[in-house]
């Protein structure tokens, strides 16, 4: 398995993880850990995938993990917000 997969593949299950880590406050620094490798393994998918021109599909498996990744960052705002 080549980078550009492996960066994808643990972009979404990053975000995966970092979503069930929600589900428990207490555990809301881990999702925050999560998110942040999450971001940086999605980010580097995308770039190999911009660069290279690798799949021509239009919704690349990186933007996922980083909309997975995203949902603990604005868990925390809305918690900041009402509270």
């Amino acid at each position: 398995m080549n980078w550009f997969k492996a960066s994808g593949y643990l972009s979404v299950i990053l975000g995966l993880l970092c979503c069930l880590c929600l589900f428990n406050p207490f555990y809301l620094f881990f999702a925050l850990s999560f998110s942040i490798l999450g971001f940086i393994f999605s980010t580097i998918h995308i770039y190999l995938n911009a660069k290279y021109e690798i799949t021509k599909q239009f919704f690349s498996i990186g933007y996922i993990g980083m909309i997975l990744s995203s949902i603990p960052v604005i868990f925390l705002l809305v918690l900041i917000i009402k509270h």
